[in-house]
């Protein structure tokens, strides 16, 4: 056995940590970052207990990931007498010690101990700026004795407590049941929980109709072992069987439920070897519900209650007023702002409104012209408070009440038109609109427009939501004797300005209704996924070296419209990458750099075939072959040509065209030293705007 005593070298990522947590107790509730996301976590404590003596990391608790437990690695190490560090360029974690030499790969599960390598049922992660080990790997990789208590959530490093015979070097459970002979070490019967799979979760019952009782039913075939809640948000219900496979279908759309929107099923194995299956109940919002698993253990009842509306009242203080709903719990609302007229729209599914009113009472208000009820599809109870234009509505929900709150605006003179997305100024003063200053900050998410002078005194200041698709609401202020008119966006848009004769019309619009042609460059990796490196060089950097050396030639030297999806040291979510080339872009580019071994030399360029190619556009392999054709000769570098990878997630989520191009390798020192020059990489940036350009000229577009 390994444990304190030898010296081990093994890091986590220095930086700080945000979070709350119920102080360890029963509960542990917080927030994780991790996979480009925010989590909410909520899941009873899991308690670390290292060589008989009880153990809390002061940075970082050990935490549950879809079964998995991941442990904090430096608190850890260093509670053992470790020392530690960390290789930020490759994302790797070292861990070396008198016998061990051992290397861990961020969300790699090949992991190598003393040159061999070993395989990891779950890769390291970065959780909230921390590098987190799976229990499993950390026994593995070295040769410590864990062992997993699943009854007490706890997790032994080192000597194991007597339980009646299962103790010192058993690092699992019995797989066959709950009796068995302990063969690590000591005998006796084995006291861990069962990881038989006994049962199969077969069949989900749902409600007959959305107006009948909301009960749903999960059958197992057999037993399942037992059946846990897991705290995800308030608009979903996690129910994990533990010891049953899954037999269903991964999405099951057709629920009868007018709060439940799908039932979503995956498989999964925990720490301890155990088979569970995870059922997922997509609501609407927050609600009311209870779940029953019966003697047998073969069935699971999730019902949610019928929260009745009891009254809807309104109130006028100062510059406030107010519209309550009173219900009997949460009602599961979706709340929206619409405009023409200005509106908060609250749909609540499922619940029982007898004897409110179609008309609410609104005598005293200033702001609120109605307050109106009805029935939409016979189960969602719709109430609408419509107010004057140049008011601000917003909205919560806390112990069974709805309020929203209604404030008198600052801005004045204008209106906003939401099928447009168009902001009218009414023609008070006159604006020589030539003189308008724009700043597309994109990236930052918004869009100003300053005015040449004060017009604070015709359009007053603040902001007003209008949450359409593109907009989020849009703010005047006036600084240093202009007025500024900030759009917040929820995509990327570009602004035309008309004068009317009674009236100015800015209107936002998709890039594409603007320019003829729109190209969306992405410089592939950024903040903490640095992508390969090599020779001294990180990719992430050269990725955005070039995606801006790109831009500026192709910027001057055609008509293409360009947009970036980053344009410092961030990581925006591929997903999101691809899903802003959807919105906006005829064509997308990423740039990247290549790794191999060190021999391997090269430029190639990467695409996928899209189910609309073959309609007379321009597609990616086109795309593909025309930077290709330029670009090796450019840098005088293999042509390794054009391959098709529908793998890629930037690749295989676009619908438009979209290409990837590996540059060169930076682990090959030939191709390293020529991209560290500024003459390469402005060749470069020219051969593949010139490809770009090429392609976008050539080939039809929409």
């Amino acid at each position: 056995m390994w444990y304190k005593g030898k010296r081990l070298l093994l890091t986590t990522l220095a930086a700080g940590l945000l979070y709350t947590t119920t102080a360890f107790a029963a509960n542990v509730q917080m927030d994780l970052f991790y996979n480009g996301a925010h989590h909410a976590y909520n899941a009873k404590e899991i308690a670390i207990v290292i060589d008989g003596e009880s153990y809390t990391d002061p940075n970082m608790p050990a935490v549950s990931i879809d079964g998995r437990t991941m442990l904090p690695m430096r608190g850890i190490c260093e509670e053992l007498g470790c020392t530690v560090t960390w290789n930020e360029a490759a994302r790797q974690v070292y861990a070396v010690s008198d016998t061990h030499t051992v290397v861990f790969q961020i969300d790699s599960k090949t992991g190598y101990k003393n040159g061999e390598a070993f395989t990891m049922d779950v890769a390291p992660m970065i959780i909230n700026d921390r590098t987190m080990l799976p229990v499993r790997a950390l026994a593995t990789a070295l040769d410590i004795d864990v062992t997993w208590d699943d009854p007490n959530r706890t997790v032994y490093i080192g000597e194991a407590p007597s339980t009646g015979g299962s103790t010192g070097s058993n690092t699992g459970t019995n797989t066959g049941g709950n009796t068995g002979t302990n063969t690590g070490g000591s005998t006796g019967s084995n006291t861990g929980t069962s990881t038989a799979t006994t049962g199969k979760v077969s069949k989900v019952t749902v409600p007959a109709s959305k107006t009948a009782a909301q009960n749903f039913v999960i059958t197992t075939t057999g037993t399942f072992n037992r059946c846990e809640e897991v705290y995800v948000s308030d608009n979903k219900v996690v129910l994990d069987f533990y010891g049953a496979t899954n037999g269903l279908s991964t999405n099951i759309s057709a629920t009868n439920s007018p709060f439940v929107t799908a039932i979503r099923t995956a498989q999964h194995t925990a720490d301890n070897g155990e088979t569970y299956t995870r059922v997922v109940f997509d609501l609407t919002g927050k609600m009311e519900y209870k779940v029953t698993p019966n003697a047998a253990k073969n069935q699971v009842t999730l019902a949610f209650e019928q929260v009745e509306i009891k009254s809807i009242t309104s109130s006028h203080s100062g510059n406030t007023e107010t519209v309550t709903i009173n219900a009997s719990g949460a009602t599961g609302a979706t709340v929206t702002t619409m405009q023409d007229p200005y509106r908060t729209v609250i749909d609540m599914p499922g619940v029982k409104a007898d004897g409110i009113d179609e008309i609410i009472n609104t005598d005293g208000l200033e702001y609120v012209s109605e307050v109106r009820t009805g029935w939409m599809n016979g189960t969602t109870f719709r109430v609408v408070v419509e107010a004057s234009d140049l008011t601000q509505m917003t909205w919560k929900e806390e112990n069974g009440k709805l309020t929203v709150t209604i404030q008198k605006s600052t801005l004045e003179n204008l209106s906003y038109n939401d099928s447009t997305n168009t902001l009218i100024l009414k023609k008070v003063k006159n604006i020589n609109t030539g003189s308008i200053k724009h700043k597309d900050a994109y990236l930052d998410g918004y869009y100003e427009l300053t005015l040449p002078g004060d017009y604070s005194d015709v359009y007053g200041y603040g902001t007003l939501n209008v949450n359409t698709s593109q907009i989020k609401s849009f703010t005047i202020s006036t600084t240093g004797g202009n007025t500024v008119i900030r759009f917040n966006q929820n995509i990327i848009s570009a602004y035309t300005i008309k004068d009317t004769g009674s009236a100015y019309e800015i209107t936002a619009k998709n890039p594409q209704q603007v320019y003829d042609k729109v190209l969306l460059l992405d410089a592939g990796h950024g903040g903490n996924d640095p992508g390969t490196s090599g020779n001294g060089l990180t990719e992430k950097t050269m990725n955005l070296t070039m995606a801006l050396k790109v831009k500026s030639y192709v910027e001057n030297n055609s008509n293409i419209k360009v947009y970036l999806t980053r344009d410092d040291d961030s990581r925006p979510a591929n997903a999101d990458r691809a899903k802003a080339a959807n919105q906006i872009a005829d064509l997308m580019v990423s740039i990247h750099m290549n790794a191999g071994a060190a021999s391997a030399s090269g430029t190639e360029t990467l695409y996928a075939a899209h189910s609309n190619d073959g309609n007379g556009t321009l597609t990616s392999l086109q795309a593909a072959q025309a930077v290709q054709s330029r670009l090796p000769g450019a840098l005088s570098t293999t042509n390794r040509g054009v391959k098709s990878r529908p793998d890629l997630l930037i690749l295989n989520s676009t619908t438009v065209p979209a290409i990837l191009i590996e540059t060169c390798f930076l682990s090959n020192p030939g191709d390293a030293l020529k991209i560290s020059q500024a003459t390469y990489q402005d060749a470069a940036a020219k051969a593949i705007g010139d490809g770009i350009i090429y392609a976008m000229n050539n080939y039809k577009l929409r």
